[in-house]
Order: C-alpha cells, then sequence, then structure tokens
C-alpha cells in the first residue's frame, strides 16, 4: 500500500501517531508511547487483532488488524440548512367560492338560493394578513331571509424562519394537549414551528450499525425495499439520520465485500412523530379571548386566558409534555409523559387538575398505548375524569366524561386483504352509556380493485346497527367503478357509481350514480371543469320527486405589481413570472405547464411550496428561435402565503449568419472575438471567416478584436420574418491583418 517508517524494540513494531491517523486506526485510550529521536512511538500490538507477517524477499509486511481497530465511518445524509427566502413581492388577493342551488319537489314551491365563501389576502413578505366571511340568502327566494355577511377568521400571520417561530394574532386555535382539546380565540399565539424548516425532523431517528472487515458494499433495505448504497472501507460504519425510517418495521443491511462474500445485520425500528430528539423543545403561549358562535356571530369574544404548553425530549425514548391554562374563573394543568416501549409500541400517560370557581377541584387521568408493525397494528387508550373536572372550552352546562375507552386492532394479510376490529365505550354523569363494536374486511379484487365488507353496532342508551359491503374498481382512463350498499334497522341504501376525477391541471372531469335512499330512488350527475384561471362545477340530483341542481365556481384575483391576475384558488404561495415581450409561454414546474404568459408576457403561478425550492421552468417550444435567455430554470424560495416575482431576462432581436474579409481578401481566422456595441455579450469567428451573432436590430454597430488589433463595421438586417436566420456578407472588416 506504501512506504511508512516503523520502530523496531525488542521485536515489537512501533508507529508514528500521523502513522496511525493515516491508515484510520485508533490506538486505545492511556496507550503509553515510546520516545524516540524526540518523537512519540505507540506500539501496533496495543490494538486489538494485531498481526504481522514478514516477507524477506519483497521486504514488506503485511498487518493485520481487527475491524473494531478503524476509525468507524458514517454514513449520513448531510442536513442543508433553510434555503433563503427570495425578496416578497407585495400582493392582495382574494379568494372566492359561489355556489348556487336550485331544488324543485312535488307539493312545494321552486327555490333557489346564492352562497358565497370570500378569503381576502395581503402579503408584504414580512407577513401575510387573511380574512374570511361567509355570505348567506344572497339570492334566496324565500321570504324573510334577507341576505347577510358574517366575519369568519381574521389573522395576522408572521414566521421567523431562522428560528423556527411564528406569530399570529387575531384568530386562531391553541394547541391541543394529549389529555385536552383546543381552544378557538381571539388574540395572540406565539411558538415553535419545526414546518419553517424543509426535511427537519423533530423525532428520534434510529441508527444502523455494522462493521466491514475489508472495503465493502452496503446495501439497506427498509420493509424489504432497497434504499441506499454506499462504498465503506475497512471497519465499524453508521448509518445515520435516515428519514426513510418512519412508523414500525424492519432494517436490513447487507455488508458485500471485494470477493462477493455477503453478511447480514437485521434491526427492527420504531419511529413516531410524538416522541422528540433529545434536548429538542416544542412549545406555544397563547393569550386573548374565547371565541364562540362561529360562522353565526362575526365578533362573539368572551372569557379572557392565557394558555402555554411545551414538549421537551429528555432522551430518544422519554418525551415530557405540559399545558397550563387560566381565565378569571377557570384553571387547569397537566403533565404528560411518552415513552418507546418495547415491540415497537408507544405508551401514553397524563394527569391534568383543574380549579373552577363554581365546580371546585377535578382531575384526570389518562392511560394509552399503540403498537404498530408491518402486519398488524393494536391501540388502547382510557380516559378518566372527575365530575368536577372542568378544562378551558367547556361549556356552562357541559360534563366531562366520566370514563372512556377505546380499543383497536388491524392485521393485514400482506398485499392480498387486510381485517380491522374497534370497540368504544363512552359513561358519561348522566347515566347516559354508549357502546360501539366495529369491524371491517378488506380484499383485494384483480390488480387494483378493493372489496370492503364493513359492521357497526350501537348499543346502550341508544342501539342500532349497520352493515355494508363497497366494491371499487379502477379502470382505463382513470375512471373509477364504485358500487355500495348498507342495510340498517331502520332502512337501506345502495348505489353504483362511475367517477372519471380531475386527474390533470387543465381538464375536464365527471361522474353518474344511479341507486336508492331511504326507499327513494336516487339518480345523480356532474360535471366539472378546471382550469388555469378558475374551476366550474355542476350537479344534478333527482331523489324520488325532488329535483336539485347546484352550480359552483372557485379561484382566485390577485393584484401585483400593478396588475391584476385571475387564478386558481390560491391555498399556498404563489409567483408572477415576467418573460418581458414573449406572450403564450407556457410557466410551471418540471416541464409541466401550469399557466401562459399574457400579451404582456406574464404570468401568475399558483402552487408554490413556502420556504422550499421551487424550480419554475419555461417552455422552450414556446419561445421564439431568436429568443436568448441564460436559462429556461429559476428557483424561488417564498414565505407563506406570499408571492414573488420572478423575471426570465430574454435577449430579444435576430440573429445572423455574418461572413467577414480581412483587408487582404481572407476570411477572418478562427476564434476572432465580436462584439455588438451597447452589449455586453460576445460571439467567436468560426470556419471560413463565420459567425453566428444574434440579438441584431434593424440597424446594428459591431466591433471585431484580434490580436491586440480592431475594426468596426455596420451591419443592416433585411425585413425579414423575426425567426429568418439571414446570411450575410461577405463584410470587410477594415485596419486588421492575421
Amino acid at each position: 500500500m506504501g512506504q511508512w517508517t516503523l520502530l523496531e524494540r525488542d521485536g515489537a513494531l512501533y508507529a508514528s501517531p500521523d502513522t496511525l491517523q493515516e491508515w484510520r486506526l485508533m490506538a486505545p485510550k492511556g496507550t503509553p508511547s515510546v520516545n524516540y529521536r524526540g518523537n512519540a512511538w505507540l506500539p501496533l500490538f496495543a490494538l486489538p487483532g494485531y498481526r504481522a507477517r514478514f516477507d524477506f524477499s519483497s521486504q514488506s509486511v503485511d498487518l493485520e488488524f481487527a475491524s473494531t481497530a478503524f476509525v468507524g465511518t458514517r454514513l449520513a445524509n448531510e442536513t442543508e440548512g433553510p434555503p433563503a427566502l427570495s425578496p416578497a413581492a407585495p400582493a392582495f388577493f382574494l379568494n372566492y367560492d359561489v355556489s348556487h342551488t336550485a331544488s324543485n319537489s312535488a307539493g312545494s314551491a321552486f327555490q333557489q338560493d346564492t352562497g358565497a365563501l370570500t378569503e381576502f389576502g395581503l402579503a408584504l413578505g414580512m407577513g401575510t394578513l387573511i380574512s374570511s366571511a361567509v355570505g348567506t340568502n344572497l339570492g334566496n327566494s324565500r321570504a324573510g331571509q334577507a341576505p347577510q355577511w358574517q366575519r369568519l377568521e381574521t389573522t395576522w400571520t408572521q414566521d421567523f424562519q431562522d428560528k423556527n417561530h411564528t406569530l399570529r394574532v387575531g384568530d386562531t386555535s391553541s394547541r391541543p394537549s394529549m389529555w385536552g382539546r383546543s381552544l378557538y380565540f381571539g388574540g395572540l399565539q406565539f411558538g415553535s414551528n419545526f414546518g419553517l424548516t424543509p426535511g427537519f425532523l423533530s423525532q428520534p431517528i434510529p441508527n444502523v450499525s455494522g462493521t466491514a472487515n475489508s472495503a465493502s458494499t452496503v446495501e439497506l433495505y427498509v420493509n424489504n425495499a432497497l434504499r441506499q448504497t454506499s462504498n465503506v472501507p475497512a471497519g465499524p460504519f453508521t448509518i445515520e439520520n435516515l428519514t426513510q425510517l418512519t412508523g414500525a418495521g424492519e432494517a436490513r443491511v447487507v455488508v458485500r465485500d471485494l470477493l462477493g462474500r455477503e453478511s447480514l445485520l437485521v434491526k427492527q425500528f420504531f419511529v413516531n412523530s410524538n416522541l422528540l430528539k433529545p434536548g429538542l423543545t416544542d412549545w406555544s403561549v397563547s393569550l386573548g379571548r374565547e371565541r364562540y358562535n362561529l360562522g353565526t356571530e362575526s365578533a362573539d369574544y368572551r372569557d379572557a386566558f392565557t394558555s402555554a404548553m411545551f414538549r421537551s425530549g429528555i432522551t430518544d425514548s422519554f418525551t415530557l409534555e405540559g399545558q397550563a391554562n387560566g381565565s378569571q374563573t377557570r384553571q387547569d394543568l397537566g403533565l404528560g409523559v411518552n415513552i418507546a416501549l418495547p415491540f415497537q409500541a408507544l405508551g401514553q400517560m397524563a394527569f391534568a387538575h383543574s380549579q373552577d370557581g363554581t365546580f371546585g377541584a377535578g382531575s384526570k387521568l389518562l392511560f394509552g398505548v399503540d403498537q404498530q408493525s408491518l402486519r398488524s397494528g393494536f391501540s388502547a387508550r382510557v380516559v378518566l375524569a372527575d365530575s368536577d373536572f372542568r378544562e378551558l372550552g367547556f361549556g356552562p352546562t357541559e360534563l366531562p366524561y366520566q370514563r372512556e375507552q377505546s380499543i383497536n386492532y388491524r392485521y393485514s394479510f400482506g398485499d392480498q386483504a387486510s381485517i380491522s376490529l374497534g370497540a368504544a365505550r363512552l359513561e358519561s354523569y348522566k347515566s347516559v352509556v354508549s357502546n360501539v363494536l366495529s369491524a371491517s374486511y378488506s380484499l383485494r379484487v384483480g390488480a387494483r380493485g378493493a372489496l370492503v365488507f364493513s359492521g357497526t353496532q350501537v348499543s346502550g342508551n341508544n342501539t342500532g346497527y349497520m352493515v355494508g359491503v363497497s366494491l371499487v374498481l379502477p379502470l382505463e382512463s382513470n375512471k373509477t367503478v364504485t358500487a355500495s350498499a348498507t342495510r340498517s334497522e331502520s332502512t337501506h341504501d345502495g348505489y353504483i357509481a362511475v367517477t372519471s376525477p380531475l386527474s390533470s391541471e387543465v381538464g375536464i372531469g365527471w361522474r353518474a350514480l344511479a341507486g336508492g335512499r331511504a326507499d327513494n330512488s336516487l339518480t345523480e350527475g356532474g360535471i366539472y371543469y378546471q382550469g388555469g384561471k378558475a374551476y366550474l362545477g355542476a350537479d344534478l340530483s333527482v331523489a324520488g320527486s325532488a329535483q336539485t341542481l347546484r352550480l359552483n365556481a372557485q379561484g382566485a384575483l390577485v393584484a401585483m405589481a400593478g396588475a391584476v391576475f385571475a387564478a386558481r384558488r390560491l391555498d399556498e404561495s404563489f409567483a408572477l413570472v415576467e418573460v418581458a415581450g414573449y406572450p403564450d409561454v407556457g410557466v410551471g414546474f418540471q416541464g409541466e405547464a401550469l399557466t401562459r404568459t399574457d400579451s404582456k408576457g406574464q404570468a401568475l403561478l399558483p402552487r408554490l411550496a413556502a420556504y422550499q425550492r421551487n424550480n419554475i421552468r419555461l417552455d422552450p417550444n414556446d419561445l421564439p428561435f431568436s429568443a436568448e435567455l441564460d436559462s429556461i430554470e429559476q428557483v424561488a424560495v417564498p414565505a407563506w402565503r406570499s408571492g414573488v416575482k420572478v423575471t426570465f431576462p430574454v435577449r430579444s432581436g435576430r440573429g445572423a449568419l455574418i461572413r467577414l474579409l480581412f483587408d487582404d481578401g481572407v476570411a477572418a481566422p478562427a476564434g476572432a472575438r465580436i462584439e455588438l456595441v451597447g452589449d455586453n455579450k460576445a460571439f467567436f469567428v468560426a470556419r471560413r471567416g463565420e459567425a453566428y451573432v444574434t440579438g441584431l436590430q434593424s440597424e446594428n454597430t459591431l466591433q471585431l478584436k484580434w490580436k491586440d488589433q480592431s475594426c468596426s463595421f455596420n451591419v443592416t438586417l433585411p425585413p425579414n420574418q423575426a425567426d429568418d436566420i439571414p446570411r450575410l456578407g461577405p463584410l470587410l472588416c477594415k485596419g486588421v491583418v492575421r
């Protein structure tokens, strides 16, 4: 392998620390060294598995060490920091969802009604303001029902990407705990938000370790699927940051050396989002007033409160959770833990205590376990509460459940069938008991179809049952046939339907259904259009003697950069793409055009993922041959529900093939540089003194440079079509010699 200097003393070999480092060997801690000529030497016999064989004929020595003596190799997906945000372009947008319903039935007058959902957004880069509203009775034919608008939510959201924090001011919900509920309120909320960093892993990811006795290839299989192949040198190795490991399953590592010999390592893994990495904290603080009657009252804010929750990863298998809520008349405090248990299970325990000005003190206790594997899953949960327990969000007359119990089990027979069973029991302090038993069996039919049998039994203060069977058969061209039949103690339903969904960005979908419901015949049909500017839908239903027609339109209007654009509904971020002077150019992602530029060369592109790299691409087939771009693809990283402007600079003008001669009548040499006066782009002469020059207008001045010499000449383009490539010349370049 090479030449190194070793020290021999009393028949033992010693090497310098630099040599061991070069060989990727680690001497055990505390190994005594020998000083010779001012340098330290470490004994090779102190390393595990040491063996030396001398070959005096070739004057060489073969050294062997155990694989544990080598420095470990770390195989990890290097995590990148969050990408830099693109400059925000201020924008105002309006999402609309308008529906009109017309119904007619025997014995009653014709009725119609129009409703609307709207959402106003103001994106300024530093944050986004969203305000939604609902309009009812806008076109109601019923007397005495006046049109009215109700405000739904108004919230200002600002993200702090560098710290993974989010601030919300306005209407929002508090973070729920494992034992409690979320509280809808108006006020302020500030807390962690790991979604601001793409690829951020908050849960602990297990490592897979092994040993290679020589240079080898390592293959990682996750649940029998090959996920990674790597080359490792001799010694121990560790595979880290495996984002492919989710849920519960099995990881197999195959180590194959240069001679084809294999060794196998199998490890069970368990990953759960309820667990946090050690040292990582997830927290949220909320304060404001509880909101009531959302959808019927625009601003019904009442009791002031504060709420704080935190989750902290103590170890890979232990996460602590706590929450405290308080108002003037009610306070509650709780503490819970998530624990990784044997057999790929997660255990949950929590205790909460409340103090109410009217009901006094109360407590709540929770136990839960969730076990999941490739073929089966099991979960059980028990919640016990005192009659005096009250947490924020309880109504004045609301009582907690005395006992909540649930248990679920599933088992999969490969990819052919699966079964699931469930049972739940609720006991209230009003002597109301409800028991629910459920079961389902799913059987694969053909290549992609499924036959599902299901049943539910309800007992206690209320009784009932439901059994059903459904068949789903995918067809060609993305169509699906569905048949279903259900039976309960009071009625039976059944239908067969054919669906052709909206499978592309722009296109038409439809559905047709026939059957019966509640002993009446039922026929339904619908047709839907999805375009780059809006979504339109129409549904017709005939049930017995009643007919109902529903019309729906959805879309958005965006004011940005001094212009107004129509677009599909904006639920994500968006970009204004500009290719100045080039209309009808396709714009989209990964070669799929979602929209086209208008007469000014502008297009509004929706569906950008916030805080992630979005590769915006032009369709090169829509650009004329004379258009020059440095790249047909640019990357945009927008903030949440914000807009960015993406400009593709295009060098306009025409191209021409120009032949140049020097004073002696000889063609200009290959490699001579040509510049278009007023443009910083350079062109070069090819064979026969010809150069292809772009960006030309009707009248042009060009300059040729060769060996510290230069000349200028004029070029006039003939009045041909813009995409024609004229051949000009020969033109004379005076004052330059070869």
